[in-house]
Parts: C-alpha cells; sequence; structure tokens
C-alpha cells in the first residue's frame, strides 16, 4: 500500500511539472471587453448627438458615431491584440478633440465630457414651450441648418437646447433653426450667429396641430402644505397603446405626447411616486388633437420623516437654483454686464423654509475683477415666502474669474451657513488700438537667400481698460515677403503667435530697400472698429566680407599700421542677423630668441552682432589696426596677416586675410 501512495506521488507531481510548463497567455487576454459611455455637453451636460468616436487599438481601427442619447459602445477581443493599450478620440464639429487613452484588460465605461472650441464656434440657445400651457416640450427635434452640415439635438425634460457651430474662418453666418415635434406645428427661425458669441432665442412656443393623431397630456406638481412645485416627481402615463415615464422638470412641469394611431380617442392613468411623499393616480381620456391637463398636490408621507405639520425647520443649507448668464462682459464694451443669481435656504429635511423661519443672507464676491468695480447689489437680502433670495453681480472694469459665495448667520444659535461657491466668468472688453501691438522674434530674420525658415510673430491685444481681451479672440496677419499664418487666437494673456516663413515674394521695399517686408495684424474692436498694428521686418540676406581699405600694410618699428576699413552685410548692404560673430586675428611667425616682442591688432576685432536693422559703426562698417608695442620697437622686419572671419546665421563667407610687415630693414 505504501509503494502504491508514492508511486502515485510520483504521478501527480509529473503532471503538475508538465502543465506548469505550458506557456501562459498575457494577463487580460483571450476573453472580449466592452467600451463603452456617454459623451455629453461639459456645460449644460446634455448628451451630444452624432459625435465621431474613434477607438484605436494595436491592431484595429474602429469607429462610430453616437445616438440619440450620446451613448456609444465597442467590443474588443483581447485574443487579437498584441497588448492592451489603447485610444480613444471623440470628435464633434464645434467642440474641442478628446483624446482618451484606455487600458483593456477589463470594461471601461466613460463619460465623456466634450468643451465648446470657441475659436471657431457659435453656439445657439433656448427653450421649447407649448404655446398655450407655456409647459416646456420634451423629445423636441431642433435642427440647425449651416451650408452644407445640418446638426440636431433633442430637448430634454426641461425642453432647453444647446447646438455648437463650427464657423471654420466665418465671423458670423446666417442659419436656419428648425423645431419639430410630433402633435405640433413646425417652426423655422432665420438667424445669424456669430464666432466666439452664444445667441440665446429665448422662449419658442409651438402650437398644436388640431388636425393629427396627436393627444397631449400636461400638468405640474406641487406640495400640498408649501404649494411650491416639487422637481424629480416620477410621473407615468398608462394606456393600451402608450407607457412612458417621466421626471418632473425644477418648476414641477411634466408632458406626454401620445400618438393615438387613428383612433379618435384613448383613455388612461397617470400615476404620481416621489419617495417621501403618498403616491396618487388619475384616470383620464384625451381626444386626437386636444390636451388633456391634470395639476396634482401631493401629501407628505410622515411615515418616510417628511414632517407633517404646516411649518419648516430652520436654515440648514443654501441652495443655488440658478444664474441668467455664467458670463458676463466688463463695463462699457455692449456685452451682458449683469447677472442675477437666485439661491433656496432649505431647512434639515431639503425644504424651502417659511415666512415663519424667515433669515438673512449676505452675499460675497471673490477674486480679480472685484479690484476693477465688480460688484453685487443687493450685498443681503431676506429670504421670501418660498425660502429664496435673489441677487444681481455687476462687471466692473477688470476681467477674470469671480467666486460668489452666499453666507446665512441663523440667528436664532448664531451658527454660520455657507453655500457652495459659484463661479461667473467676467470676460475682457473687444480690442483697443492703444493696447494692440504687434512684434516679431527677430527683427532680422536670417532668410532671403533660404525657403522655410521661421520667424514667430507675436500680437498682444488689450482692451481699454489694459486686460487681455477674452480668449480666442481673432487677429488676422498678412505680409510683403514670404509668407504668413491667416490667423491666430489670443491665449489668456491676451497674445497670439504665427509664423512668418521665408519664400517668394522675395521682400523689396520702396522705402527702406531690398530686403524689407512689412508684417500686418488686423482685428475688429467696439463698434466695428478696425484695429491694425505692423511691423517691419529685414530679411538679410547671405554673408560677405567686403570692402576692404588696403591690400596691404605696414608696422613700422614701434609704430602702428593705416587704420584698415572693412564691411561684413549682406549683398543688400544690411546688417547680418543676431549671433553674427566677426574677427579680425593678427597672425605672425617671431625670429628666434626673441622673447619680447608685443604686437596687437585694435579696433573691431572680436565683435557679436545683436538683433538690428541698422547699417553703419559696429553693425555693417568695422577697421582695425596693427600696432608694434614691444619696448624700443622691433628691430627687424618680419611678414604678418590678418585674417578676417564671420560666422553667422547667414552663413560663413570665406576668410579675408591682408598681408603686410612688421619692423624696420
Amino acid at each position: 500500500m505504501k509503494n502504491n501512495f508514492i508511486l502515485f506521488f510520483i504521478i501527480i507531481s509529473f503532471a503538475v511539472g508538465i502543465w506548469s510548463c505550458k506557456d501562459v497567455p498575457p494577463t487580460g487576454t483571450g476573453g472580449v471587453v466592452f467600451v463603452s459611455g456617454t459623451v455629453r455637453d461639459a456645460v449644460s451636460d446634455d448628451p451630444i448627438a452624432n459625435t465621431s468616436v474613434v477607438l484605436t487599438t494595436s491592431n484595429s481601427v474602429d469607429s462610430l458615431y453616437t445616438l440619440n442619447d450620446g451613448h456609444f459602445q465597442f467590443e474588443v477581443d483581447q485574443g487579437t491584440l498584441s497588448d492592451l493599450n489603447a485610444t480613444l478620440f471623440v470628435r464633434k464639429s464645434g467642440f474641442v478633440l478628446r483624446t482618451l487613452i484606455l487600458d483593456l484588460a477589463n470594461d471601461t465605461v466613460l463619460t465623456v465630457l466634450m468643451s465648446t472650441d470657441q475659436s471657431t464656434s457659435a453656439i445657439v440657445v433656448g427653450t421649447v414651450r407649448d404655446s398655450v400651457t407655456l409647459y416646456p416640450l420634451r423629445n423636441t427635434t431642433i435642427l440647425l441648418s449651416l451650408p452644407g452640415v445640418v446638426d440636431s439635438t433633442i430637448t430634454p425634460n426641461d425642453g432647453t437646447f444647446r447646438i455648437t457651430s463650427d464657423l471654420i474662418d466665418r465671423d458670423s453666418l446666417p442659419v436656419l433653426v428648425t423645431l419639430y415635434k410630433t402633435g405640433y406645428s413646425s417652426k423655422l427661425i432665420n438667424v445669424t450667429i456669430h464666432r466666439g458669441q452664444t445667441t440665446n432665442l429665448g422662449d419658442i412656443l409651438l402650437g398644436i396641430n388640431v388636425n393629427s393623431t396627436i393627444a397631449h397630456i400636461n400638468g405640474r406638481v406641487f406640495d400640498s402644505q408649501s404649494r411650491l412645485p416639487i422637481n424629480n416627481v416620477t410621473v407615468t402615463a398608462i394606456t393600451n397603446i402608450y407607457t412612458d415615464s417621466v421626471f418632473t422638470t425644477f418648476n414641477g412641469e411634466y408632458t406626454f405626447t401620445i400618438n393615438l394611431q387613428g383612433l379618435p380617442s384613448t383613455p388612461g392613468l397617470l400615476k404620481i411616486e416621489k419617495i417621501g411623499y403618498k403616491s396618487q393616480s388619475q384616470t383620464f381620456s384625451v381626444d386626437a388633437g386636444k390636451t388633456f391637463s391634470q395639476d396634482f398636490h401631493l401629501v407628505r408621507d410622515t411615515t418616510t420623516g417628511i414632517r407633517d405639520s404646516s411649518g419648516t425647520g430652520l436654515a440648514h443649507s443654501i441652495a443655488f437654483v440658478g444664474m441668467t448668464a455664467r458670463e458676463i462682459s466688463v463695463y462699457g464694451v455692449g456685452g451682458t454686464e449683469a447677472t442675477i443669481l437666485t439661491w433656496e435656504v432649505r431647512d434639515s429635511l431639503g425644504f424651502p423654509i417659511d415666512i415663519d423661519h424667515r433669515d438673512t443672507v449676505e452675499f460675497e464676491l471673490i477674486g480679480g475683477p472685484v479690484s476693477g468695480g465688480a460688484y453685487v447689489s443687493p450685498n443681503r437680502a431676506i429670504t421670501n415666502v418660498s425660502g429664496r433670495v435673489a441677487t444681481t453681480v455687476n462687471s466692473g472694469t477688470v476681467s477674470g474669474v469671480i467666486q460668489f459665495v452666499a453666507r446665512l448667520h441663523r440667528e436664532v444659535d448664531g451658527v454660520i451657513i455657507l453655500s457652495s461657491p459659484v463661479i461667473i466668468t467676467v470676460n475682457a472688453g473687444l480690442p483697443d488700438q492703444e493696447h494692440f501691438t504687434i512684434a516679431p522674434s527677430k527683427i532680422n530674420f536670417p532668410a532671403y537667400d533660404w525657403l522655410g525658415r521661421v520667424d514667430p510673430i507675436t500680437v498682444q491685444v488689450g482692451d481699454k481698460y489694459s486686460n487681455p481681451v477674452k480668449l480666442s479672440t481673432a487677429v488676422y496677419f498678412n505680409t510683403t515677403g514670404g509668407i504668413i499664418n491667416a490667423s491666430g487666437f489670443t491665449d489668456r494673456n491676451g497674445q497670439a503667435v504665427v509664423d512668418l516663413h521665408s519664400g517668394n515674394p522675395r521682400p523689396s521695399d520702396p522705402v527702406f530697400g531690398t530686403g524689407f517686408a512689412w508684417v500686418y495684424a488686423t482685428t475688429v474692436g467696439e463698434v466695428g472698429a478696425t484695429v491694425k498694428d505692423s511691423i517691419l521686418v529685414l530679411f538679410s540676406a547671405a554673408a560677405r566680407i567686403s570692402n576692404v581699405s588696403a591690400d596691404s600694410f605696414h608696422v613700422p618699428s614701434g609704430g602702428s599700421s593705416e587704420i584698415i576699413y572693412f564691411t561684413v552685410s549682406d549683398r543688400f548692404g544690411n546688417p547680418l542677423a543676431e549671433g553674427t560673430r566677426i574677427t579680425a586675428t593678427l597672425q605672425y611667425t617671431p625670429p628666434p630668441n626673441n622673447t619680447r616682442i608685443n604686437l596687437v591688432t585694435n579696433g573691431d576685432v572680436d565683435v557679436t552682432l545683436g538683433d538690428t536693422q541698422a547699417r553703419g559703426r559696429g553693425t555693417t562698417d568695422f577697421w582695425f589696426q596693427v600696432v608694434d608695442q614691444t619696448e624700443g620697437g622691433f628691430l627687424s622686419r618680419i611678414p604678418a596677416t590678418v585674417a578676417i572671419r564671420v560666422t553667422s546665421p547667414n552663413g560663413n563667407p570665406p576668410v579675408v586675410t591682408v598681408p603686410g610687415t612688421i619692423g624696420d630693414l
């Protein structure tokens, strides 16, 4: 028995050893993983349809477009990959490209937030409402038609929409906005949109098409005690041909659109549900082309901890309700200069405090624009019957970001309650001529004889208050020499940079001569005024040494040679570029056993040029002189040579030598 057990153990060990020698596939390979997610607007959080999503793996590239809900999904077989790294590109006209690096070891679920590309984009916003009830209309299709392009979105529960359009190189463009909803008459709106600006169409009213087979159901949901609207209530509509549910808006509104499919009418049931309240239901019957409206007043359910008394508790938190504009402009430039902010003070259960528990809320601004006169008015307010307060933030003359905080000092016990900070952007004004400056990286550009050399050109743009202009303000460029990028867009410091490229046309100015070119920058200021500046740039040509004033020199014993002049320039007489080094070096062989010899070269014997366009002494005209400083003089004659050398971005010309003699016979 013992021998059998030992044999069995040996066989098992051998089998395990063989199994452990097999190749083990890389971790995470061999299965199927999913890459999915939703593309949303970073500002409104609305899903973005028709967005191009491209997934690049080690062996393939796959792409798709998002659906109306912004959703996308890829299926990847790990067994076909050489590594598990992947890149996801998310691209939508009018938005900044997003690039994400992924690890495909496991399933990946993403929320991709897209920011508007303000350098080329315009934004159109609005709210779609029923023309009779003024309730917001969800599931309305919005089409924005530009030449050759149609973009679309669908309104959510609150009926709002936000579409971004890429104008590319246009400052403005007329577009057609089409609004369509089943059961309503469509509406067409012609509007001109502008790059870098938001066009607000406001409330757009759609009328019911009474001849359609569509029926409409709408209403509002209120708290039975406070009489205030309740948001995020689940409202479900149930009929024999249709079932749908929706959350109420911030104003407690809900809407349904039912296609009766040829029936003259249909009965149904509405169910109203929200945690903390007792559920309600209501039967209805609605005719084709007609509207059924029903409001509900929900009773608080005490079994869930919701107070059943008529009053609320003390102030416990301050909730931000909204603002009329998240971005305002500095004072006096024609933009929106103020925004109204609304806050709601709530008790510990999340209900707005009532009039019996009213309290004072103070407002505070923090940030750079405050130093330029930004202010809030009023700076304190007492909550109203709905527990709300409102105030207005006004811009000053300094751009930047304002942080806004609401503060409440509870009177009964001294507790201080702070809101979460709200950020408001104060955009700078339009470009101002007195604050518009152009400058090249090099005013002496070694480029006349070369193709494709680059000289960066910078424009600094400020408004009339000396602030950098709004981010992505467009500046246009042109030149009389070579080529230049047509436009640039300012950064947060108000600077735009483009590249000047050497090439044809070779510049020649009627005043300054061959090699000189003008670079022009232009933008648009207040009331459409042209704001511009220009700069002269020298395209210097290849280096050369010329006009040496003597063919030779002689230095008498203890004396000096005559002054020898020479020119270093391009062939048009223009100075060479910054960094050019010019040397004049004395070369000789001293006689044997003479250690007292002391010969020097004076003048422009080692010069490095700066960035200059000036001709003349020290830039194009130079000199040297050989001097015998030997004590008692140099009594024998020896030959010598002065070598003139130039090393330059304009090229290194041949060395020029001037022969001579030193000493007496």
